[in-house]
């Protein structure tokens, strides 16, 4: 969850430069404490000076202004200011200034710059409150830029010198901090620190990576042992702390409501050995599990009678339904006898407050997935690529309305519906038209020079929602229309799931949001769920690891509500829960290399 960048409050200011004074000093420590004069009779007063004296003057005028939360003000009055002709003492506290103006105004990349300053390593000259002052505005500018890991490591450095009360919120801002942070990111960091750090990036991933409660809980105990002087130790974050109480409240018999006959029989199978390969993961761990008892849900007329029939029996958490009518069924109820986590979306928010939670793998988390991809890679200008079937509408449009929200522009949408149309449509979107016009009309008054026609400069990238058939054209006309490094970026309807890739032709370099158990084969159930049930590792792998997902966070669901920061790892992507009771995911990304989807390279700096 974002945090509000709290200011620290400035120094208080000087108090010098009134009428009649005496004495005027040459460094920031010499100056009295209680300030009596407004920005603009500094300003006033620094026009009368010279050198040295007028900048700390102007110096002061802008610290002046800070403090009176006039960022735009202060921004202004430090531009008038030579920093690198200043004392070491009033360059640090420029940089600290602009730092602050910089964040106040929401320029992020500025206040880095100006954090980072080498006027800033020689803080350990300043007072210790002026030096914490500024390792706290440092570690605020590194969560702003998406550095999370950083901004931590500089709440752990300080930690041990804060006063008590200073230590309870900044150690919930290091948990803050490293629950922004991407499990990749952590990991790396695990690999390096020391210490209290290592401590905390260690707690960090038991939060993320051991899904199942059971294991979650196992994993605490051993940390708290190895980190028994660690200062979370004795007061752990909150999110944790209600591990144990999850404990004690987990049930010890659920029901698993799916389709087991019919036309989704085959669908409804694979979730359910999904679901109890993960049940036999932790029980061989040791860790008891809850009784599971199989309805079909085909065989009731509404799937409140099959809730009702699960309670009698002692269920008391339900999985399921799969089919998308009695999801809606549910969501419309005022109450349900039982909790349930459903495995498909109502087209409608469920009642307020209402005991049911919803898990699927919908377009739209990778529309939304595509959209933050595209704009961590620095892409803000984009166009979109859809069909006229419901899925890849409602991916596009999930993909315009976050790509707007984080402040993207969408210069164009095409229906790649007709296969005889697209090359026109693509040269229309990238006015290739235009520019090979423009080429021949260069040709022929200069005969000798060979000009070329180029796709439209303010276009970044494309998103695609599209089948296989219909990707595997784009690609190409982009070739051809001069576009050929054009980023696209698509959901999984794109591509096949081909150990060959040989159905994959034409499509090198397409970006593609995919489940992390497809892509990186890395979940500790992958290889024994794949040789037990080999079509786990095709195109049906996706729902198995939905099933294995089902099984580890529903009963984390009460901590996801009540701590909506709370992230999971899961098979199917980084999981959150929505306020509607919706769980999210964001997508792990390949790129097509050779027609097989192989791990995208990730050229972010963190």
């Amino acid at each position: 969850m974002p945090r509000t960048l709290r200011l620290t409050a400035l120094a208080a200011a000087f108090s010098w430069l009134v009428v009649g004074c005496t004495t005027q000093p040459t460094n920031l420590d010499d100056l009295p404490r209680t300030p009596r004069a407004s920005v603009d009779q500094l300003l006033k007063d620094a026009k009368n000076e010279v050198g040295p004296q007028a900048e700390l003057m102007r110096l002061y005028a802008a610290q002046t202004a800070m403090q009176t939360n006039d960022p735009e003000r202060t921004k202004r009055i430090l531009e008038q200011i030579p920093q690198s002709k200043l004392p070491t003492d009033q360059q640090i506290r420029f940089s600290e200034l602009q730092a602050q103006s910089a964040l106040a105004l929401g320029d992020k990349n500025g206040a880095l710059r100006a954090i980072q300053h080498p006027s800033l390593q020689q803080i350990d000259s300043r007072p210790l409150e002026e030096q914490l002052r500024i390792q706290q505005l440092r570690a605020d500018i590194y969560d702003a830029n998406d550095r999370p890991i950083e901004g931590a490591r500089e709440r752990v450095f300080i930690n041990s010198l804060l006063a008590a009360e200073a230590q309870t919120e900044n150690q919930q801002a290091i948990w803050d901090s490293l629950n922004g942070a991407r499990t990749t990111q952590l990991q790396a960091a695990a690999k390096d620190a020391t210490g209290e750090f290592a401590g905390w990036v260690q707690l960090a991933l038991i939060n993320r990576q051991n899904n199942n409660l059971g294991m979650q809980i196992q994993a605490l105990q051993a940390w708290r042992e190895a980190y028994a002087n660690h200062p979370a130790n004795q007061n752990l974050p909150k999110a944790i702390a209600q591990i144990q109480e999850l404990k004690a409240n987990r049930p010890t018999h659920i029901g698993l409501l799916l389709p087991f006959s019919g036309p989704l029989a085959g669908v409804a199978q694979a979730l359910k050995d999904g679901f109890l390969a993960a049940q036999f993961q932790a029980q061989t761990q040791g860790i008891e599990q809850p009784e599971v008892t199989l309805y079909d849900s085909t065989q009731y007329a509404d799937p409140l009678q099959a809730l009702n029939q699960a309670k009698s029996e002692g269920v008391q958490w339900v999985i399921g339904p799969l089919e998308k009518d009695k999801v809606a069924y549910l969501a419309s109820q005022p109450n349900l006898p039982l909790p349930v986590l459903s495995l498909n979306y109502s087209e409608q928010p469920s009642t307020e407050g209402l005991d049911l939670f919803q898990f699927g793998l919908a377009p739209e988390d990778e529309a939304r997935s595509a959209a933050t991809r595209a704009w961590d890679d620095g892409f803000r200008r984009m166009a979109t690529l859809s069909t006229n079937d419901d899925w890849s509408q409602r991916a596009n449009n999930a993909f315009k309305q976050q790509w707007e929200a984080m402040g993207g522009e969408i210069i164009g949408q095409e229906i790649v519906d007709q296969p005889a149309t697209v090359a026109n449509q693509m040269g229309e979107l990238l006015k290739i038209r235009q520019s090979e016009r423009r080429a021949s009309s260069i040709q022929r008054l200069l005969r000798y020079v060979k000009a070329l026609p180029t796709p439209r400069q303010d276009l970044d990238a494309l998103f695609l929602a599209a089948t296989p058939l219909q990707a595997r054209q784009i690609k190409p006309t982009l070739a051809f229309q001069y576009a050929a490094s054009l980023p696209v970026y698509a959901t999984s309807h794109s591509y096949t799931v081909d150990p060959s890739g040989s159905q994959n032709t034409d499509l090198d370099g397409l970006l593609v949001a995919e489940t992390p158990w497809l892509l990186e084969h890395d979940d500790p159930l992958y290889q024994g769920v794949t040789s037990n049930w080999p079509q786990a590792a095709g195109p049906l792998g996706r729902i198995y690891a939905m099933g294995i997902d089902a099984q580890r966070v529903f009963n984390r669901l009460p901590q996801m509500r009540q701590y909506p920061e709370t992230r999971i790892d899961g098979a199917t992507g980084l999981l959150s829960l929505t306020q509607d009771g919706r769980i999210q995911r964001d997508l792990a990304w390949g790129q097509i290399q050779d027609g097989l989807l192989q791990p995208a390279v990730v050229e972010r700096d963190f």
